[in-house]
């Protein structure tokens, strides 16, 4: 009995032996594949970063390997089943041949990679200041908009590689739908770094992920915006153009806002002014209750008075340069007074082109009616240019009218 059962254990041995033979070289043999388009994973990018470099790869480096097992196992393999690294700790700055390894499943051979190593660009690090953008997912109603906003950090640094930092022109802090309520209230909200088209920048790093925001949802209001002018301007300008708006957009809470009238501003003074300004909505000094701002459609708000220069020239008119016009057919004249000068206030640009001919001084002699004597008259001006202002000094000339 003992020898048929280890007559049995010794022929079932054999059998698994020749059935396993069987399946392995003719139903499920050992086999070879070539699977590519497996991407090598840079690992200990931070050792690189710690001292100031990078891998200047925006898309990974692509290898193939050939690898064996049975046919079955083989057969189901694509290139996500493999992980194919490159370490590039301990590199400098240039071009780095990097050896590649590969962990395969189990079961698998790893027969062949190819290439063994890849080739890797190592460049400096390099980090930025960009601003950081708010923007809204939520599409206010008419009468509403966001207010008391403040972002902290207003920027972030941007690192990364020059190529792909060069591209990047702003932080874009989204607020996500319903984040604003009435209350003002402080929340966090994620970040990303966006190219000059709009899109997303993946391959930077930011210095921080989340960014805080602070505000709430205001209700705004149109009203009456006084703003007065004091002084004269000075004597070297003219002003040519003056914008004052009329009205005003406030924001704030609805109960804060509901009772507001009208908003005041800070007196602009025109003798202060020697050349063309601009007053921002700051420049203004509006006087604002607490709990109330200038709203969005406002923003831009401004005061503009533009002026231009006025320069002086004189000229000097001897008695003979003076005209005495109205006479009477019988009479003649002539004019005592040595000289007058005249004084010219125009524009700066059109002064040097005033020459004395373009101004005529003349007397009016229409009501003399007794020749013989010397009479006192006004010295009078004509011309065709621009001027701003002229005087004349002695405005009253001595004048000696004779019968022919």
């Amino acid at each position: 009995m003992l020898k048929n059962n280890k007559l049995n254990l010794l022929i079932s041995i054999v059998c698994a032996i020749v059935l396993w033979a069987y399946i392995t070289t003719v139903i499920n043999p050992e086999t070879e594949r070539t699977i590519a388009n497996i991407p090598v994973e840079l690992i200990n990018i931070e050792a690189l970063n710690d001292r100031g470099f990078t891998d200047s790869d925006v898309t990974p480096p692509q290898i193939e390997i050939v690898v064996a097992g049975a046919r079955s196992e083989v057969a189901r393999l694509t290139w996500t089943d493999f992980r194919a690294t490159a370490d590039v700790a301990g590199y400098s700055k240039g071009t780095a041949t990097v050896p590649v390894t590969v962990y395969t499943p189990n079961n698998i051979e790893l027969v062949e990679i190819r290439p063994e190593a890849v080739q890797v660009e190592v460049v400096d690090l390099i980090t930025v200041f960009k601003p950081v953008h708010l923007e809204f997912e939520e599409s206010f109603s008419f009468g509403t908009e966001p207010g008391f906003i403040e972002v902290t950090p207003v920027e972030m640094a941007v690192v990364g590689v020059a190529e792909a930092v060069d591209t990047v022109d702003y932080i874009r802090a989204l607020v996500p739908e319903g984040a604003l309520t009435e209350e003002l209230s402080t929340f966090r909200v994620e970040v990303v770094a966006i190219d000059r088209e709009g899109q997303p920048v993946y391959n930077v790093s930011l210095s921080q992920r989340l960014i805080e925001v602070t505000g709430a949802l205001c209700t705004t209001k149109r009203v009456p915006l006084h703003i007065e002018t004091i002084g004269e301007p000075h004597e070297s300008v003219e002003v040519t153009y003056m914008f004052i708006p009329n009205f005003i957009t406030i924001r704030g809470a609805a109960a804060d806002i509901e009772g507001i009238e009208e908003v005041t501003g800070r007196p602009v003074d025109l003798s202060s002014i020697t050349s063309t300004v601009e007053l921002s909505i700051d420049d203004l000094y509006l006087d604002l209750p607490e709990g109330i701002e200038v709203a969005n459609a406002s923003a831009n708000l401004s005061v503009r008075i533009e002026v231009q220069g006025i320069a002086r020239k004189e000229f000097r008119y001897t008695a003979d340069m003076i005209e005495i016009r109205n006479l009477a057919p019988s009479l003649s004249g002539h004019v005592n007074t040595g000289s007058v000068v005249v004084t010219v206030l125009a524009p700066r640009d059109i002064i040097d082109d005033i020459m004395q001919d373009d101004i005529r001084l003349y007397v009016d002699a229409e009501e003399t009616i007794r020749p013989g004597s010397a009479i006192e008259m006004e010295v009078l001006a004509e011309y065709d240019i621009e001027i701003k202002e002229i005087s004349i000094e002695p405005i009253m000339v001595r004048v000696t009218i004779i019968r022919e």
